[in-house]
């Protein structure tokens, strides 16, 4: 009886997260002493890596002004930059967006933030990278720039400054693989994993009573 009840929670699960569902990723930027001399000369870029199925849409809408009000990291600062999106499959650029107007649900209210909505007539392996102001299509696939230090628009402190990206995926499937190289785990890993511990704990507990 057990089992099967943990089956059909695993299914459900498994179910839930086939819906499409907006992902919400985090991270930073910063200046880097590349060279080792001491001296900062280059700016970081992150790198957002995710896989789609063909015919999915999706919106890539980034929060970067803490000055609206939102703390992105919980560190307690308040941080900004002018982003600049580009997404790439390979070293091919597809888009790049640099300032939106608009206010979105994530909370991006600010004129510095981007977004964009792009279809992928293809499936397969593609990537977003964030960073402030404009950069070449070899930064971003290097992951920094040499062309300007990272400067904090929300305040004097210019050690590094934090976003957020939402990605909301339509009439397919979208699933992150890594940000900044670090690999993110699937959705359904998680919660599976989650059910597996769930279940361990169940039984332990029946094993107490019977004890």
């Amino acid at each position: 009886m057990f089992k099967k009840t943990l089956m059909a929670l695993a299914m459900t699960v498994m179910a839930g997260v086939a819906a499409a569902a907006p992902v919400v990723v985090k991270g930073s930027i910063y200046n880097l002493d590349r060279d080792g001399d001491g001296r900062q000369e280059s700016r970081k870029i992150s790198q957002v890596a995710f896989s789609v199925s063909a015919g999915t849409h999706v919106f890539f809408d980034s929060l970067v002004r803490e000055s609206t009000g939102v703390d992105l990291n919980g560190d307690g600062r308040i941080t900004g930059f002018d982003n600049f999106m580009m997404l790439l499959r390979g070293s091919t650029e597809l888009f790049e967006q640099d300032d939106s107007s608009e206010t979105f649900a994530d909370g991006s209210v600010h004129s510095y933030d981007s977004a964009y909505g792009y279809t992928f007539s293809q499936a397969g392996t593609y990537m977003i990278t964030l960073s402030q102001l404009s950069y070449s299509v070899a930064d971003a696939l290097a992951g920094y720039t040499t062309t300007s230090l990272f400067r904090n628009y929300d305040g004097p402190d210019n050690t590094f400054g934090a976003w957020q990206l939402t990605m909301t995926a339509t009439n397919g499937t979208l699933n992150v693989l890594s940000v900044d190289g670090q690999s993110v785990p699937e959705p359904a890993s998680l919660a599976l994993a989650g059910l597996a511990l769930a279940g361990v704990g169940v039984a332990r507990r029946k094993q107490a009573r019977k004890a």
